[in-house]
């Protein structure tokens, strides 16, 4: 009696129980594979906006890689004893298309002009025409926010000195402390616009008194610009949209012109919204349901592979911004960290910087195309790294610009046998895909630290000088900047002597 009142007894609160405990598993497992969905779709978001933020600060960076340069191109003409005696104290015509066209030419330019005190616009050079005019700059207003601006900064740099004025050394200025650079709106285009005084680099003449005179240059955003700035990015489907201001949480960098007034929207396709994790989190939830056992070791396989993959993310995102993309050799970044660290061990290290820049790029881009330019600059990049090996680095600059900051030895014969190992190299032809071959040159500029400067800077400015001397003198050769401080100090003792002799 007691076993069968038992049995029936006892079966409704075991079947309540095992009910009870499926309900409960179910609810756990209903409960846990939200939660996983929940978490999935977290670090999906969390994966999205992290890439996301490391392209826009990858793209920020390159940008300004690009308003640096423009900077350093045109400090050529604006920070000249020359520029200053030919366009400043006397206008000289020959010089001024000379020097607008060098610009045009060299770097690509679509806009030059020469701005004197009051607005008046002396010259204008587009599309390899020089204009040599007078008129009021109020006709094209879109300049004057940066005019204005660089006239400022001209002021706040001012020094006086015997005989008139002159302007504070460049060393230890950032760019935006000397130069005005912004985007501007010109006929109806975007352009990305430099604006910079004409002042003395070794103050044999000096400024008169009053606003100085003004070199401006603009780059249209357009193809080219778009694909000089791509070949740093690797990014999909690189763009600008004209008035169009783009949501911060997208794929985008947005740009106003120096009004403030917006101009629109770099935009691009971000490899991280294409790379969806749904497929895989899907069938891991499925599988820890069924497998409510392995749930911990699920758990900490997909937040194992989410790590991966933003650390992934991270190491490559920090190789592109450390590294050319184009030919694999550092970019400007690594350079200049390289750079500031060889100066900070300075005098105990010593080390030279070889400033190098290709003769006859220009021509081999507009015969073969962009491509046969492209398997140039690899080319180049191979030779150069061959010859230089673990004894120095390689960095591209940026277009036909090459550096190389050298460590095993600063004495000028043995430079000069590796300067012509480099030349030598560089001119020997080099294969294309079509079966053609391109020849082109290679004009060096050379500067030892500490004989020539401690300071990146300096150093930079002297090696851009020496490499200026060599390509304004033949092209295809190697010029030392101490060489160019010595020849510098004679040319003023023997003015000088000439003086002493005129009063005598």
């Amino acid at each position: 009696m007691y076993r069968r009142y038992s049995d029936r007894e006892g079966s409704p609160p075991r079947q309540h129980i095992s009910k009870l405990a499926f309900l409960l598993a179910g609810l756990l497992i209903a409960v846990t594979s939200a939660s996983l969905l929940f978490v999935g779709y977290v670090a999906s978001q969390a994966s999205d906006r992290q890439a996301i933020t490391n392209e826009k600060r990858l793209f920020q960076h390159t940008l300004e890689n690009q308003k640096h340069q423009m900077i350093r191109e045109q400090l050529k003409v604006s920070h000249s004893d020359q520029s200053v005696r030919n366009i400043v104290l006397s206008f000289d015509y020959d010089f001024v298309r000379d020097k607008i066209r060098g610009l045009w030419k060299d770097h690509s330019y679509n806009k030059v002009l020469i701005i004197a005190p009051g607005n008046q616009v002396l010259a204008e050079s587009f599309e390899d025409y020089t204009h040599i005019i007078n008129r009021p700059l109020n006709e094209t207003p879109g300049y004057l926010p940066l005019v204005d601006k660089a006239r400022a900064l001209y002021m706040s740099n001012r020094v006086r000195i015997p005989g008139g004025y002159s302007h504070r050394s460049l060393q230890g200025l950032e760019p935006p402390q000397y130069a005005a650079i912004g985007f501007i709106e010109i006929d109806d285009k975007p352009a990305l616009a430099t604006a910079m005084p004409i002042v003395p680099d070794q103050d044999a003449v000096t400024l008169p008194a009053g606003q100085p005179v003004i070199l401006v240059a603009a780059k249209f955003v357009d193809d080219d610009m778009l694909a000089g700035l791509n070949t740093q990015l690797s990014f999909i489907d690189l763009t600008f949209l004209k008035d169009v201001i783009a949501s911060p949480d997208s794929p985008s960098h947005f740009v106003r012109d120096a009004n403030g007034k917006p101009l629109g929207s770099f935009s691009w396709e971000s490899r991280a919204l294409g790379a969806s994790i749904w497929p895989t989190v899907i069938p891991i939830v499925l599988a820890l349901s069924l497998l409510l056992a392995v749930l911990a070791f699920g758990i900490a396989w997909r937040i194992g592979r989410l790590t991966t993959s933003l650390q992934a993310s991270e190491r490559q995102n920090h190789h592109l911004a450390m590294h050319d993309t184009l030919s694999g050799l550092a970019n400007r970044l690594q350079f200049n960290c390289v750079l500031k660290s060889a100066t900070a061990s300075l005098p105990a290290s010593p080390f030279a910087i070889i400033h190098c820049d290709l003769d006859k790029f220009k021509t081999v881009n507009d015969t073969y195309g962009h491509a046969a330019g492209d398997t140039v600059i690899k080319a180049v990049a191979q030779r150069m790294t061959a010859i230089v090996g673990k004894d120095g680095l390689v960095a591209r600059l940026g277009g036909d610009e090459f550096v190389i900051l050298y460590r095993a030895f600063t004495d000028n014969g043995r430079l000069t046998l590796l300067s012509s190992q480099l030349i030598g190299a560089i001119e020997a032809p080099i294969p294309l895909k079509n079966g053609e071959l391109a020849e082109i040159g290679l004009s060096i500029g050379i500067v030892t630290a500490p004989d020539c400067g401690s300071t990146p800077e300096g150093l930079m400015a002297a090696a851009d000088d020496a490499l200026y001397y060599s390509k304004e003198n033949g092209r295809g050769q190697a010029a030392f900047a101490g060489d160019l401080k010595r020849l510098f100090a004679m040319s003023v003792s023997g003015v000088e002597d000439d003086h002493t002799s005129n009063a005598a």
